[in-house]
């Protein structure tokens, strides 16, 4: 049997405690070695540590890295791939890798813990234990899996899908509210079925983010007279409200911060724009010039723009 690789990039899944100060340690693989020891197995693990980050600290540049030693990996070696995550920021590179290791043959799993592994409390090894469950299910693709608090499975995501956890519960859920599948007791339970079409989007054979893209989320009174623009950003990805919304009229709105940026030759997007009616304030910003985005998460939102005005796009008229 092909050995699994785990791809460590630092987190709470990666870390331990010092006086009660949680951070990182390089090459620390304690998640494997209490997988190992809990369930008597026999898998070959390989470890490897392209970034050793608290994920909150996550940068752009990090994903350079993290692509490009994925994309310079032989993957003939391996029967999968696991990468060990911080939560924080877990669905944005989730997001990412699903979109640019959408061709590799084998299939990729992220995921993360709540506590260290040596705290009693930690999911860290039920993740393992499922992530392998993953990759002995699916020939191919992107996939998130964790178990939330109080749950008895880990939850099974395709990448692109899984959004950022809730602040006070800490659980992940489905953008679109229907889960690939769950793993419970080391066994895969489908929910759904899986049909990804393997294709590469780009032309590149290593990825560089030098433009950037600004992504902002609204809130009542927002201040945008306060927001400033450097000549890096090529694009603005606009969060909108639950229902697709932004405020339009009155003070300091997105209509009169939309017209900025096209004075400056910055193209406008908003995000969970689903395909169905809009709202009024919705309709106003597409009708001056802002690009909808539909049925897509803010996580996948931002990849793709990010991928968009950095990447050569084989198909860029669909890619968004």
């Amino acid at each position: 049997m092909k050995k699994i690789l785990v791809v460590m990039t630092g987190g709470t899944i990666g870390s331990y405690s010092n006086n009660g100060i949680i951070s990182v340690r390089e090459n620390n693989c304690r998640a494997l070695e209490l997988f190992r020891e809990k369930y008597l197995s026999d898998i070959e693990f390989e470890v490897r540590q392209p970034l050793n980050i608290l994920s909150e600290n996550l940068e752009k540049i990090h994903w350079e890295v993290l692509v490009n030693f994925l994309y310079q990996t032989d993957t003939s070696e391996y029967k999968g791939i696991i990468i060990t995550h911080g939560s924080d920021t877990l669905s944005y590179t989730s997001a990412m890798l699903g979109i640019c290791l959408n061709d590799f043959d084998i299939p990729v799993v992220l995921t993360a813990s709540n506590y260290i592994p040596d705290d009693k409390r930690s999911n860290a090894v039920e993740n393992i234990r499922s992530a392998v469950t993953v990759i002995n299910t699916f020939g191919n693709g992107v996939f998130t899996v964790y178990q939330n608090e109080g749950e008895i499975f880990c939850t099974v995501f395709t990448a692109d899908d899984i959004i950022e956890a809730e602040r006070f519960s800490g659980k992940f859920r489905s953008f679109k509210n229907k889960i690939l599948g769950k793993v419970i007791d080391g066994n895969y339970e489908k929910i759904q079925d899986y049909n990804i079409k393997k294709e590469s989007f780009f032309d590149d054979e290593k990825i560089s983010f030098k433009n950037d893209i600004l992504m902002i989320r609204p809130y009542p009174s927002m201040m945008y007279s306060a927001i400033n623009i450097p000549e890096s950003v090529k694009a603005v990805l606009h969060v909108t409200y639950h229902s697709c919304t932004a405020k339009t009229d009155g003070s300091q709105n997105a209509l009169d911060f939309l017209r900025l940026c096209k004075s400056k030759n910055i193209d406008f997007y908003i995000t969970a724009v689903k395909n169905s009616s809009v709202y009024e304030t919705s309709d106003i910003l597409i009708k001056n010039g802002a690009v909808p985005i539909y049925n897509t998460s803010n996580e996948t939102a931002l990849a793709k723009l990010l991928l968009y005005y950095n990447c050569n796009i084989k198909d860029r008229k669909n890619f968004l």
